[in-house]
């Protein structure tokens, strides 16, 4: 089974070579790699050139991740697809096991794994990853495989560096939507929940790299992704799967809560008034007797009077 992988990559040249080395370590034939260059300004293609002449490389103008990950996607002719991002990687055995486990379950449109999470010292150093650690299992995760799109409306379960999807689904599901800053892999499992089963192995196959300079886990945005990618699946396909089992709502009610909350609070911390002050009154809306939005409603509404007082003044 031929196995595409699309690695976006924008001035990647620190952890590039790492990422492909990953995969040319996972002792795999036949292997199609799509480097899809996002308008890098850095070393990255002279170091993959230079480093892995076997690899394409994409190159197009800065237009995001979700874009890069599409070209790659018009470029693979694999059956399956992965994906690796650039600063992430993969422990040996990875796509055997994936390809094994597809070959063995037809009726699986995509296989995930459980991952690593590797944070740097306060240095900004990656220390290798030590052994312990390290968790090799073909078995799935019973209440995380199947049908899981009531599971995903509660938490994403699925992290990119861990996919592998058959070639139909995708030609299914179609692109990452380009509109979606952060958020765009999370609206694509949701959408391929919707189309097949998914499984989630045990295993630890890749470890995602924690706190990369410039990542938008770093930068947290002004609009609220995670949650409109929610909403936007709540109105359009509802709070039920597709074999008929719904979401519970307590629980679906408390993550949304928990979801605007946050994203108000860290913009409290950072003197976004208004935009906590928007952030607040979802939390509201979902949890009417949450007393703690209520006290940051009415000072961040004081703050952003205060703000436009002080603006018309001038």
């Amino acid at each position: 089974m031929k196995v595409s992988i699309i690695v976006p990559a924008f001035n990647a040249e620190s952890y590039i070579l790492d990422a492909l080395g990953s995969v040319r370590n996972q002792d795999y034939e036949p292997l199609e790699i799509i480097v899809v260059d996002d308008g890098s300004t850095d070393r990255t293609v002279e170091l993959v050139r230079s480093a892995m002449p076997e690899v394409l490389i994409v190159s197009q103008k800065n237009k995001g991740a979700s874009a890069a990950r599409n070209e790659g996607l018009r470029r693979a002719t694999g059956e399956v697809v992965c994906f690796l991002d650039s600063d992430d990687g993969w422990f040996p055995n990875k796509l055997k096991v994936q390809v094994a486990h597809l070959t063995e379950n037809p009726a699986v449109g995509m296989v995930c794994h459980d991952w690593i999470v590797w944070n740097p010292t306060e240095q900004g150093v990656y220390q290798p990853i030590e052994p312990p650690f390290f968790k090799d299992s073909e078995d799935i995760v019973a209440d995380e495989s199947g049908w899981i799109y009531p599971q995903l409306l509660l938490d994403c379960l699925v992290h990119t560096s861990t996919v592998m999807i058959r070639q139909d689904i995708v030609k299914q599901a179609g692109f990452f939507d380009t509109s979606l800053r952060n958020g765009e892999d999370y609206e694509y499992w949701l959408k391929v929940s919707r189309l097949c089963p998914i499984h989630k192995l045990s295993g630890v196959y890749s470890f995602y790299r924690l706190g990369v300079a410039g990542s938008l886990t770093r930068n947290p945005l002004p609009i609220n992704y995670e949650y409109e990618v929610l909403n936007r699946a709540i109105a359009k396909w509802g709070k039920e799967g597709p074999d008929g089992v719904c979401v519970d709502e307590k629980r679906l009610s408390r993550r949304l809560t928990k979801l605007s909350f946050d994203f108000a609070y860290w913009h409290y911390h950072k003197g976004s008034m208004a935009v906590a002050k928007k952030a607040f009154m979802q939390t509201l809306k979902h949890s009417p007797s949450k007393w703690r939005a209520y006290i940051y409603l009415v000072i961040s509404t004081f703050r952003c009077g205060r703000a436009s007082t002080t603006q018309v003044s001038r």
